[in-house]
């Protein structure tokens, strides 16, 4: 038939590919591939951030496997105590699964694109850890 087979990874789709040809159809299919795979990766992150306001849901959304968005101050000390006080050891709980990480949380990224709701407001919005000042949001989470 002049052609050969192809199967995705990623879908288990399956789709002959002309030889007259291959290389360019492989290389669209490469791309095609690549961005499927780069908006479902976006999508997945996105509904595994939680805002968190308070630090009662702080690590109730870690243990759900989420990312905290939260008021931050950016202090070292701050990020330290957060690490320290989201550790299983200092809560005292039983890991639901095994596999379940004990370590604390860390900051992943200041994100560039602030959440608007609700804004950091100078001199009222508190870090969720401290309450000292919030200066912007950032995302925290643990390393599995």
């Amino acid at each position: 038939k002049q052609s050969v087979l192809s199967v995705r990874r990623d879908t288990f789709e399956k789709t002959p590919l002309p030889l007259e040809g291959l290389e360019g159809a492989v290389e669209l299919l490469l791309h095609r591939i690549q961005d499927e795979m780069l908006i479902r990766a976006r999508a997945t992150m996105q509904e595994r951030v939680r805002m968190v306001l308070r630090w009662e849901d702080f690590v109730p959304a870690l243990n759900s496997k989420c990312m905290a968005m939260i008021p931050w101050c950016e202090r070292d000390e701050c990020e330290e105590q957060i690490k320290a006080r989201s550790t299983r050891d200092a809560r005292g709980d039983e890991p639901e699964d095994e596999k379940e990480p004990s370590m604390g949380a860390k900051s992943l990224c200041l994100p560039m694109q602030q959440p608007a709701e609700p804004p950091i407001v100078p001199g009222q919005t508190k870090c969720v850890q401290c309450g000292h000042d919030a200066k912007r949001y950032a995302l925290f989470g643990r390393s599995y």
